[in-house]
């Protein structure tokens, strides 16, 4: 059976993983600025990569159901930069941001980032939301 007939059920388990990877970023970013604990616990930090692992894996089964290569398609390899640049963002936002008002800053930055990743995803341009304009 090729890969391309499973493109439907690959992009769902996408999707959802995306919803579900922000939706926990962003509870785990705002309840650290409530001055919780519980982000940086085992179990949070734990769930993030089992979803940002299922995220990734079905990513990858989409390049190669769809036969895209980040080199050859821009939006893609660009994607894939910004991916690296909100694990950044996010990680300054939840454990190495000394004061909330940097936390803060750093997390509006990191879900500015993950928005402009959506967009990108969606226009299939690198330039993301611009392209609409």
């Amino acid at each position: 059976m090729a890969l391309i007939e499973h493109h439907a059920a690959l992009r769902a388990v996408h999707l959802g993983c995306v919803a579900l990877s922000g939706t926990l970023f962003a509870a785990r970013a705002l309840s650290r600025l409530a001055g919780a604990q519980w982000p940086l616990a085992r179990q949070a930090r734990m769930a993030s990569w089992v979803i940002d692992t299922g995220l990734l894996a079905a990513g990858v089964a989409l390049w190669a159901a769809l036969q895209l290569n980040p080199v050859q398609q821009p939006w893609l390899g660009t994607k894939l930069l910004l991916l690296v640049v909100y694990i950044g963002l996010g990680t300054m936002a939840l454990r190495r941001a000394r004061t909330p008002a940097s936390r803060l800053a750093w997390t509006l930055a990191a879900l500015a980032c993950l928005g402009f990743i959506a967009t990108v995803a969606l226009s299939r341009q690198p330039i993301g939301f611009w392209a609409w304009w």
